[in-house]
């Protein structure tokens, strides 16, 4: 795995089984095989401190010029440099939620603002919104009834707009939509990293 400087590769194991040495090595073998300068290379995880362990492992390997970082903050970046500041963002969804939550009806209202972050990250992740939710619902069974959460993740939506907030699902989306229409920006992104490697895909 560490020898396949290109194409799609998917390194599928347990915990302490050494995928982050794996990855690790990938790269540091895909700069030294001169199959990619290390700045054309991006390597995403999910936290900050997954994102601290790549970037420390790669030092250590003699590695320096590789974007290693989550992929809210890639996404940050990559808003900033074509749109400009994109506003305030939201350290945490539950705040807001349990405030939302308490107008819920009877024991609904108890239910814990992590399990309606949750839902509202797992709609989001599917570009979802509050118009589509229940519809693309499927198999997957809510925290609470479906009209019910529908209309956490409206009102969620409506004040977060309203005190001029953004999400972290908001960055990966504007993002997203922002290479889906800007032909300038996705050719510049496609010039600029040639490599891409997905810690934590799940």
């Amino acid at each position: 795995a560490a020898e396949t400087t290109r194409g799609p590769l998917c390194i599928l194991a347990g915990a302490g089984t050494g995928k982050t040495t794996t990855i690790t090595r990938r790269i540091a073998w895909q700069v030294a095989s001169g199959a990619f300068l290390a700045d054309q290379i991006v390597a995403v995880t999910f936290t900050d401190r997954a994102a601290g362990e790549l970037r420390a492992r790669l030092c250590a390997l003699g590695v320096d010029g590789v974007r290693a970082s989550t992929f809210h903050s890639a996404a940050l970046s990559l808003l900033r440099h074509f749109q400009g500041d994109p506003g305030r963002i939201l350290a945490s969804k539950a705040p807001l939620l349990r405030r939302i939550g308490n107008g819920l009806p009877g024991a609904y209202r108890f239910r814990p603002a992590g399990d309606l972050a949750t839902e509202i990250e797992w709609a989001r992740n599917r570009r979802l919104t509050p118009d589509t939710y229940r519809r693309g619902l499927g198999d997957h069974e809510p925290p609470i009834p479906a009209d019910l959460m529908q209309r956490v993740f409206r009102e969620y939506e409506r004040r977060k707009s309203a005190e001029g907030l953004l999400d972290f699902e908001d960055l990966l989306e504007r993002t997203v939509q922002l290479l889906e229409a800007d032909d300038r920006a996705r050719a510049i992104v496609h010039e600029r990293w040639r490599a891409f490697t997905v810690d934590e895909y799940q």
